[in-house]
């Protein structure tokens, strides 16, 4: 009787077979669905120059650099001329009563046009408050172009970072598929070994269980497939398709300069987070002197032409043509105490930024020797996780060939078998980190572009 349920059990363990899909099927409807290569496999540097014209975040960048650049044309405005026209039209009704020296006097209602045009220039010739304004549009102008350098560097960081999380998920994917797939073909041996009085009902459970739980994660990582290319399409803007593949051992990628302190100064000198708080000190120090010039006395060259026509009532019926320049200058006295605030208080803004960025330095820094701390230990990392896979491959044969000599049993060979997975997977990680660390060392140091993006993806293979 027992062997008739275990032989019912089979039966229900065999079905998932029938849905079993190679990695390759699943490959292959992914790319079928895809809008963005039908053909062949999307590459890294296609998706970065897809991403460059799609992802939302890059185009808002570019359209605020744009919009930055004009603060130096704005801030210079102050310092040209100021040209102003103006011209009035009136119909006048007075009623006039004049009162003649013997004290007679006599009324009159007259009824006249009057016509005023004016073209005035006004020049700045010494004016502390606009100057600090066109340096500081200065500032805003520079503080613009660093962060769009920070705005594309993340681009390549994200789509990096995004499309080697995709093909992770799509290894473990493919290790989750081949892991279940083994403890199947290992449970199919011990129903024949049972059938034979050579296994034990333990074993075909033991087997079951870890099947079970593969298949679990199975489920699990198609999910994280479907999350992490998602992301990679909010990125480039359309269906990722069937991407490139990881080389099974990637080539060690230069690390020029080679060392940390080289690294250091690149970072202070390059890194566009710390030239945006750079831009950003030198905007506050325009400020404090802006507010300061509010003791400054002021110089204009102004001059002016005018034509009247009866523009009052003692210039009825006469036309005047009035020509005057000169200049002008005024000088601030006493303003309540406001342009000492607000030196005061520009001048605590400035303290602040400079804090801010002493604050980026240091960050930036830790990241960058975080990184760089990384890229050669993933390097050692990598190679002996390589090792320990071929000695995992090694000791599944071997303890499968122990258990067929009754020196092992069944829990061994699944022991080894997780064993072996589980570093296959340590060994998928070793490798896309050993990527992610040189592209954030990069990006510390102010060097992510698409040179360095070349070089990592020339780690990659074309898939047909």
């Amino acid at each position: 009787m027992s062997s008739i349920r275990s032989r019912q059990s089979a039966q229900v363990t065999r079905l998932p077979r029938h849905w079993l899909r190679p990695l390759a099927a699943l490959l292959a409807a992914i790319a079928s669905s895809s809008l963005a290569t039908p053909a062949s496999a999307l590459s890294l540097m296609e998706s970065y120059q897809t991403a460059l014209a799609n992802d939302p975040k890059y185009q808002s960048a570019r359209f605020e650099k744009a919009a930055g650049a004009e603060f130096e044309a704005i801030g210079k405005a102050n310092l040209m001329p100021n040209v102003g026209a103006s011209y009035s039209f009136s119909k006048n009704d007075a009623d006039r009563t004049t009162t003649f020296s013997n004290g007679t006097r006599q009324s009159d209602t007259p009824q006249y046009d009057s016509k005023i045009a004016t073209l005035s220039v006004r020049q700045p010739l010494f004016n502390m408050d606009a100057w600090q304004r066109y340096k500081g549009g200065q500032a805003q102008v520079s503080y613009s172009e660093a962060k769009f350098d920070v705005d594309a560097q993340d681009l390549i960081a994200r789509l990096t970072t995004a499309y080697l999380e995709a093909l992770l998920a799509e290894d473990q994917l493919r290790l989750a598929i081949a892991q279940r797939e083994a403890y199947y073909e290992n449970q199919l041996a011990n129903e024949r070994m049972f059938e034979k009085g050579a296994g034990t009902r333990t074993d075909m459970l033991e087997t079951r269980a870890r099947y079970e739980l593969a298949q679990a994660q199975v489920v699990e990582a198609q999910d994280n497939v479907t999350n992490r290319r998602n992301e990679l399409s909010a990125i480039i803007g359309v269906k990722p398709g069937l991407l490139d593949s990881l080389m099974g051992s990637p080539p060690e990628l230069p690390l020029v300069p080679a060392s940390l302190p080289e690294w250091e100064q690149l970072a202070r000198d390059r890194n566009p987070e710390i030239r945006t708080q750079r831009h950003s000190v030198d905007y506050s120090r325009t400020e404090v002197e802006r507010n300061r010039a509010g003791h400054y006395p002021r110089v204009d060259l102004v001059a002016s032409h005018s034509r009247n026509t009866a523009d009052s009532l003692f210039t009825y019926n006469q036309q005047s043509i009035v020509n005057s320049y000169g200049v002008q200058m005024s000088v601030p006295l006493y303003s309540g105490g406001s342009v000492n605030a607000q030196t005061r208080q520009a001048a605590a803004r400035l303290a602040g930024s400079q804090a801010d960025l002493d604050a980026s330095t240091q960050r930036v820094l830790v990241e960058l020797r975080k990184q760089f701390q990384l890229v050669n230990s993933m390097r050692v990392r990598l190679r002996a996780v390589e090792q320990a896979e071929v000695s995992a491959a090694e000791a599944v044969e071997a303890t499968r060939k122990s258990v067929a000599g009754g020196q092992r049993v069944n829990l061994d060979v699944l022991t080894a078998m997780q064993q072996l997975y589980t570093t296959r997977r340590d060994l998928s990680d070793a490798r896309h980190g050993y990527l992610l660390a040189y592209l954030r060392l990069h990006a510390a140091a102010g060097m992510l572009d698409s040179d360095s993006l070349a070089r990592i993806a020339a780690c990659f293979t074309s898939n047909p």
